[in-house]
């Protein structure tokens, strides 16, 4: 029964996932347009990834952090910056939890990322 109920929300979510995805989207780019605390680069780096990302369940997300600026292959092209500040922008919002690891993986570091929104929202009063 729970493995029946857990078919049918999956099947729910892949046949809503471009709904949700523009829905998402669109919401966390009213937030980074509000979010004046964020750097021009860490800006930017967010908006690539709001373009990119692969969508989940559990948000947006990159299988390979070290993508975003072009040291490991990805479905997603590195932020159009010079790879250091591009590496500098996406740690900068690893740290300040904008981006975090993916679940069962060590960290943002070491692995995938997730947009975390709300801590996205957060920074958007």
């Amino acid at each position: 029964m729970a493995d029946d109920a857990a078919e049918e929300r999956r099947r729910v979510f892949r046949e809503r996932a471009p709904e949700l995805r523009a829905a998402l989207v669109a919401e966390l780019s009213a937030c980074l347009a509000r979010a004046a605390a964020l750097a021009a680069d860490e800006t930017a780096v967010l908006r690539h990834l709001l373009a990119h990302a692969g969508f989940s369940e559990g948000g947006l997300y990159l299988s390979d952090f070290a993508a975003l600026w072009g040291e490991a292959e990805s479905w997603v092209p590195p932020v159009p910056l010079p790879a250091p500040r591009a590496r500098a922008a996406a740690e900068a919002l690893a740290r300040r939890g904008v981006l975090r690891g993916l679940p069962g993986e060590l960290g943002p570091r070491e692995g995938g990322v997730l947009v975390d929104g709300a801590v996205l929202r957060a920074l958007a009063p």
